[in-house]
């Protein structure tokens, strides 16, 4: 069985989105990027972003409980894997004629 991708869910979708007046009914913001969600949760605190935007369980461990081992774990940078160093040796073909 194949698993499903999950999705989060858009403004357009949701049944508290007015799309006449093209606005939140509760006066919510879902921004897309996580560094935007960040931001309207500094400035205007959690409850100022959608309850289905993607980020906003994270942000609430880490304002209301940063030193749970939950929060450390799921808020710490993934680090890349530091791509080998590759080494290329090119030989010369000797041609003889």
């Amino acid at each position: 069985m194949a698993r499903k991708k999950q999705t989060t869910m858009t403004c357009w979708q949701c049944p508290r989105y007015d799309r006449d007046q093209r606005h939140c009914l509760d006066g919510k913001t879902n921004p897309s990027k996580k560094s935007d969600a960040v931001v309207v949760a500094e400035l205007l605190g959690l409850r100022a972003l959608c309850h289905y935007n993607a980020f906003r369980d994270s942000l609430a461990l880490r304002m209301y409980f940063p030193k749970a081992p939950e929060t450390v774990t799921s808020s710490a940078r993934k680090l890349r894997a530091k791509p080998a160093d590759i080494t290329i040796e090119i030989l010369d073909e000797e041609t003889s004629e």
